[in-house]
């Protein structure tokens, strides 16, 4: 090892606390930190109002087949951005970042509301849009934990997923009723963000780092990668699993011999990483089908629309916010392995309750059963992600955060183009394990009792490899 290697540094130098540098950022982070927070709840209330609606805005413009790529691609964006914008935070400035994203998110906004473009340009434009919006979750999680004072830390990382649930439960209420107005008023709203820029430009950080190398290659192939895994699972063609697979081939022969490749070999080879990891992604996997799923319940079975359907809903994602603010003290006492059982289980069992809950009417399927699935929410991704972290040495800690979100955001994307397929096809309609009749009520159904099975082999495969996942680990 040179001397160069040996001191090369790990990020941008933080200030201390105390000192008048950091007084100096302190007093900027005060005035980004919200800031980038609304932008960033802005994000999250379009992703679940689009979300929601997505088949809608398929039907009307005559591309059926095609709408569930308005919430699968945007999905296999938010992934890789998530592993990216990770990997740079601590390398590059702040405020580039920040306003490259608000620009991309701009732009996107624009697209999706031309109409000439079609289902395309609402596909590009949600795509845009997430990509943009994910570097405002990155920049705010950066700046408070290198900006803040220690004491004011946990309150902000609380409020972050607090605003979360929230602006989830807003955009599954609202979307509903912006269809029977205008869905393009959904994309409309982002271009308000324009507006930020000024202010983000005075108030954020520009340091970098000198001589660090972007991973360019690293992060084209893991985007390539996973995209073509996503598009295979939407397809099911030979020519996409081909590219799947040889992208994939390419990402791992690469990373294992680049001098400084953005994710280290040993990461990735760790069994209690990889284990972790592929709870998340089968964990995951019907986390994107939920709210379009009872939507499409809604409108297929019981006749209403979808702003019915939201007024149902959205009281399961207001039991998820709230219970996110007591959902860390019950963790912290059941332990991080207990509370992803509990979690997986009630995720189970929600999905079930909604097949079930089918011929007993719109309340018992659209409002009441949903809720045990988003309670179990509630108790799974802090646990994941924490013990995702832990399987990693503290210097990875950002880049394994990094990608275990791209997991979650993949895995919700295939899931949601598997079962978008499902759904669309018809081919689940003859009958129900629950007796619903047959057509549309039997193919949810059918859909609901896949994603419970899929949600609970992921409760086997955690109850097989806790060991190896905890074995280094105290305090599980």
């Amino acid at each position: 090892m040179t001397e160069a290697t040996r001191t090369k540094p790990s990020g941008i130098p933080v200030p201390k606390e105390g000192t008048a540098e950091f007084e100096e950022k302190y007093k900027m982070a005060r005035v980004a930190i919200p800031l980038v927070l609304c932008m960033y709840t802005l994000g999250v209330f379009m992703q679940q109002a689009v979300g929601m609606v997505y088949v809608n805005i398929g039907d009307q413009l005559g591309q059926p087949s095609l709408a569930s790529l308005i919430t699968s691609i945007p999905g296999i964006v938010l992934g890789i951005t998530s592993i990216v914008y990770g990997a740079l935070g601590d390398f590059v400035s702040l405020k580039k970042m920040m306003v490259l994203g608000t620009i991309a998110f701009v732009i996107g906004s624009a697209c999706g509301c031309v109409e000439f473009f079609g289902i395309w340009g609402v596909i590009v434009g949600r795509a845009l849009q997430t990509a943009g919006w994910q570097a405002s979750g990155t920049v705010f999680l950066i700046l408070v934990s290198k900006y803040t004072k220690e004491h004011e830390r946990v309150a902000w990382y609380g409020i972050f997923v607090a605003v979360f649930r929230f602006s989830a439960a807003a955009g599954v209420f609202l979307a509903g009723y912006l269809t029977l107005i205008n869905w393009r008023i959904l994309l409309t709203i982002g271009m308000v963000e324009v507006l930020a820029i000024p202010l983000l430009l005075r108030n954020l950080p520009d340091e970098h780092l000198g001589g660090y190398r972007i991973d360019v290659i690293g992060f084209v192939l893991v985007g390539l990668m996973a995209g073509a895994i996503t598009m295979f699972f939407t397809s099911w063609t030979v020519v996409l699993g081909a590219l799947a697979l040889f992208t994939t081939i390419i990402f791992i022969i690469y990373i294992s011999r680049a001098k400084e490749p953005f994710v280290s070999p040993k990461m990735l080879t760790s069994a209690p990483f990889v284990l972790i990891n592929l709870v998340t992604f089968v964990g995951y996997l019907f986390s994107y089908t939920i709210t379009p799923g009872v939507n499409g319940i809604g409108l297929a079975v019981f006749g209403v629309n979808s702003a019915v359907v939201s007024n149902n809903l959205v009281w399961s994602i207001l039991l998820a916010a709230v219970m996110g603010f007591v959902a860390g003290p019950i963790i912290n006492w059941m332990g991080r392995d207990k509370s992803i059982l509990f979690a997986l289980a009630c995720m189970v069992i929600g999905l079930i309750a909604v097949a079930f809950a089918i011929p007993y009417g719109q309340t018992w399927a659209l409002a009441v059963a949903p809720c045990v699935y988003y309670f179990g929410t509630s108790f799974f991704y802090q646990p994941v992600v924490d013990t995702a972290a832990l399987t990693v040495e503290p210097e990875e800690s950002g880049r394994a955060l990094g990608f275990n979100g791209m997991i979650q955001a993949i895995s919700g994307s295939i899931g949601v183009a598997f079962l978008g397929r499902l759904i669309a096809s018809n081919a689940m309609s003859n009958g129900s394990l629950f007796g619903v009749a047959k057509g549309p009520a039997s193919t949810y159904a059918n859909v609901f009792i896949i994603g419970a099975a899929l949600v609970f082999s992921a409760l086997l495969i955690f109850l097989l490899a806790k060991k190896t996942i905890y074995r280094e680990q105290r305090n599980k």
